[in-house]
This record gives C-alpha cells, structure tokens and sequence, in this order.
C-alpha cells in the first residue's frame, strides 16, 4: 500500500494543474511513466516516484509553504529555455509567411518532433532556431540586425 496515499494524489493532481495537462496527456504519462490509466490505481512508492519524475521533466517543481517560487532556465532540465522560447517566437514573426499558432505549432512538429513549444528540448529549441534563422536569410532578413523591429529605421 502507498503510504500517505491522499498527499501524494493531490500532489499528482497538483503537478496536472500546473503543467496544464489535458486529459489525454495525463493518461498517457500515467501509463508511460507507471503503467496504469488512473491515479488511483497507483499502489507502490516507485510508481508515485516515476511519474513525479515525469512531471519534473515538464517543468513541475514542488513548492515550499504554499510560496510559487520562479524557476530559473538551469532548474528546468533539458528543457528548452524561455529565451530559447523567446528568440523563437521572434524569429517565427520575422520569417513566417502564416504567423498563426497553428503553423508555429506544426513547424514545431515537424523539427522538434512534440506537439507545442513548451514541450522542446534544448537540442530540438536549437534546431528549430536554426531552421528559423535560414527562413529569414531566404527572404532577405537579417535575424542578427538590431533594426529589424518594426519601428526601426531602415539602414541606408
């Protein structure tokens, strides 16, 4: 029997709401990381332990005295950082012909191989700039240039 059982669900429950989980994605990672599609089937520590690692990996931390405390890009793990994140979404408005979420999301797809930016890792987030960074030199941008925000002046 799991010892504790309720604090540790709620803490599951807990780690769901702060990854922004929807039902799929939930029960797909109760099954990868433990091999059940419940919650509470979950019997033994070192299954609650995997799949407490699993949220680990998307970003979950455990908060102290009910305090949020922000998470810093190297207590994030192998995900990608949020200026990784940032750069991207910058060079998708330069470069993008389509500058919708949905096009973003399957360029993501396509490179990184996860369904949405937060899911990258740092060798995916680095592809993916890469990729970028070669879309805005074929249509004439330099992704380094300071002016290239909208409301710079054109070099002459």
């Amino acid at each position: 029997m799991l010892p504790r059982r309720s604090e540790k669900l709620a803490l599951i429950h807990l780690a769901r709401k702060d990854t922004a989980l929807d039902d799929i994605a939930y029960r797909a990672l109760l099954m990868g990381a433990a091999g059940v599609d419940s919650s509470a089937k979950i019997i033994a520590e070192a299954q609650f332990n995997e799949i407490m690692l699993a949220f680990e990996n998307l970003g979950f931390k455990r908060r102290l005295r009910g305090k949020r405390l922000p998470l810093r890009d190297e207590q994030i793990g192998n995900l990608a950082t949020r200026r990784q994140l940032y750069y991207i979404k910058g060079l998708w408005e330069l470069a993008s012909r389509k500058q919708d979420e949905k096009s973003l999301r399957a360029m993501t797809k396509r490179i990184g191989h996860v369904d949405d930016l937060r899911f990258l890792t740092k060798k995916a987030a680095s592809a993916l700039i890469l990729a970028l960074r070669d879309m805005c030199w074929k249509v004439g941008i330099d992704p380094d240039s300071p002016a290239r925000s909208e409301g710079a002046k054109e070099a002459l």
